[in-house]
């Protein structure tokens, strides 16, 4: 015999009250009688108020003191033959391969099964795996409520490691608790003490690698890419490309070594491509959707005087450099050229070009120059054949070039923005003119362009990151009143954005994302798509059931039922002494 729950044992003071009351009653019934003189002298006198009397063993105190044992026993949980109750942690695989080939419906049937050989008083707990697990029901919820828990459900991820999951389930379920791992494939190696539900059947698919749009070489328009892998015995598959629902084109595709290349000219106007596969066990690797690739031009604010400008062929750059547009307003400005440092705004970069004392004399450097090639600002530039000229002067910050002790570029830190210091005469030497200058200014341009206000990315795999930073004017007015920015899914779900001037949303469902700003006002669009040939590959799943290795002596090794018969069966009783003692009562008042 044991108790599932000892705390409620408490309730056996409720026997020493019963017995109290009944020794100190206020009064005894009144019974009119015909006169005192008929009964003897002996009968027993009971006086008003709270004084002790003779225990009067009626059976009215008996279904009240087995009234309270009975209830007693009730909230103590008494159980017979076992423990009242068991702990099952259900790990999901949260993997794409889950929802192929019909493997997310066994799974859940399986799991159902399993929840059915628990009892009331059990309960259970429910992971979802990926990098961070996720926890969906619990922990230590009752078993009754896992299969609603499991409606929302949609497994979606790339491949990943199950040990963090399983460790965790390991320190949900306790000594004596059970670990149950539902997936597709084998047990990772080292997991015997889990118990295993693999529902998968190996299938073959299709799949899309990659998808793209870009430019035609003949410049007349754009073109889809993409690259078909056949995993299993698939020799052909079709490909669909739709406009909406507008159907653009369709082919057949045809295997060589489980590759396939196709390219297929786009009409103009084409906005949301969806690129289709003919349907086969996986669903979410045969669907892409294309945005037309945002434009991303890089702000310049020359505010040079215009003969150093001349000098520097600021505006051979302006015309050469893809993405970059001259701009007047430093404010909206990504690259800002000065001759003597100013206020820089977050997401600026500032290039410095120290005005030469008047007294001082430029010098020319021949090199060998010492190049950072490691910062971001200075790949590719070699600086080889270049004559550097520049007065003697000290710039602040990290050195980025130097021609031996002389620095002639740096890095200065800011808390805001960036900074970089140039010591150069334009007027003599030949960097201006050598091909390490166009490689630098793209360098740096490359380098703003992340800053500029949008979509960092349109084309987002699923489970990564879609990026989007705000304009200087909606930070400005962010600082009055924060600007309101939504995430809306595909399925109509949506989700706000924090404060801060760049905003990320992991994407969790395939589809069209759109990101709202101020009065619903469309600010960017995201694609996301799945994309993991590991995943798609289902030859390997496999279906197996079997209960995990127990340690010899654990507590997970009695045999656990349902108790929940001792609770009805005592609650019964406790109803039936009730009864009984509210009619004795009764019948004596009557």
């Amino acid at each position: 015999m044991t108790f599932t729950a000892p705390l409620g044992l408490l309730a056996l003071l409720a026997v020493p009250a019963v017995l109290w009351l009944h020794l100190f009653r206020t009064r005894l019934p009144e019974r009119a009688v015909a006169g005192l003189f008929l009964f003897p002298t002996q009968t027993l006198i009971a006086g008003a108020g709270r004084t002790r009397t003779r225990l009067l063993r009626t059976a009215s105190l008996w279904l009240e003191l087995l009234a309270a044992v009975l209830l007693a026993l009730w909230l103590g949980g008494l159980s017979f033959g076992g423990r009242g109750s068991r702990h099952v942690v259900f790990v999901l695989d949260d993997s794409a391969s889950m929802v192929a080939s019909g493997n997310l419906d066994r799974a859940l049937l399986r799991t159902r099964e399993r929840v059915g050989e628990l009892g009331s008083a059990d309960f259970v707990t429910v992971l979802r795996t990926g990098p961070r697990p996720a926890l969906l029901l619990g922990p230590r919820a009752r078993a009754a409520d896992l299969v609603p828990a499991l409606q929302g459900w949609q497994p979606r991820q790339v491949r990943h490691d199950f040990t963090p999951s399983l460790d965790l389930a390991r320190e949900l379920a306790g000594a004596d608790g059970e670990v149950v791992f539902v997936t597709d494939a084998p047990l990772p190696v080292g997991n015997d003490d889990v118990s295993l539900l693999a529902v998968g059947v190996a299938a073959p698919n299709c799949a899309l690698l990659t998808a793209g749009r870009s430019p035609r070489s003949d410049g007349l328009g754009e073109e889809l890419r993409a690259q078909v892998a056949a995993f299993g015995a698939q020799a052909t598959t079709t490909l669909t490309l739709f406009d909406g629902e507008r159907q653009l084109h369709a082919q057949r595709v045809e295997f060589r070594d489980g590759l396939a290349t196709v390219a297929v000219p786009l009409p103009a106007g084409v906005d949301v491509l969806r690129v289709q596969l003919a349907a086969d066990a996986q669903p979410l690797d045969d669907v892409a959707w294309l945005l037309p690739e945002p434009e991303r031009v890089v702000g310049l604010c020359d505010q040079l005087p215009p003969e150093r400008s001349r000098a520097l062929a600021i505006d051979r750059l302006l015309a050469a450099l893809p993405g970059v547009r001259a701009e007047g307003d430093s404010r909206a400005a990504q690259l800002l050229l000065r001759e003597r440092p100013g206020v820089v705004a977050a997401g600026q970069l500032e290039v410095v070009l120290p005005v030469r004392a008047p007294d001082a004399e430029a010098l020319p450097w021949k090199g060998p120059f010492v190049v950072d090639r490691a910062h971001p600002w200075l790949q590719d530039v070699a600086l080889q054949g270049v004559v550097w000229v520049a007065a003697p002067s000290e710039l602040p910050g990290r050195v980025l070039i130097a021609a031996g002790a002389r620095t002639l570029a740096s890095e200065e830190p800011l808390d805001v923005g960036q900074r970089l210091w140039l010591a150069i005469d334009a007027a003599t030497g030949n960097l201006v003119r050598a091909p390490d200058w166009p490689v630098l200014w793209s360098n740096l341009a490359a380098q703003a362009r992340l800053a500029v206000p949008g979509a960092e990315a349109v084309q987002v795999p699923l489970g990564g990151e879609a990026r989007y930073r705000r304009s200087q004017a909606e930070r400005e007015l962010r600082e009055g009143a924060p600007a309101a920015l939504v995430l809306v899914a595909p399925d109509g779900s949506r989700r706000p954005a924090g404060p801060e001037a760049a905003v990320a949303f992991v994407l969790e469902q395939p589809g069209v994302h759109r990101l709202l700003g101020a009065d619903d006002r469309l600010l960017a669009r995201f694609a996301a798509r799945f994309l993991d040939a590991d995943e798609s590959d289902l030859r390997g799943l496999q279906t197996v059931q079997r209960r995990g290795v127990r340690d010899p002596g654990s507590d997970r090794d009695l045999v656990v039922r349902d108790t929940a018969w001792e609770r009805r069966v005592l609650a019964l009783l406790l109803l039936a002494c009730v009864l009984a003692d509210w009619w004795l009562l009764q019948r004596r008042g009557a």
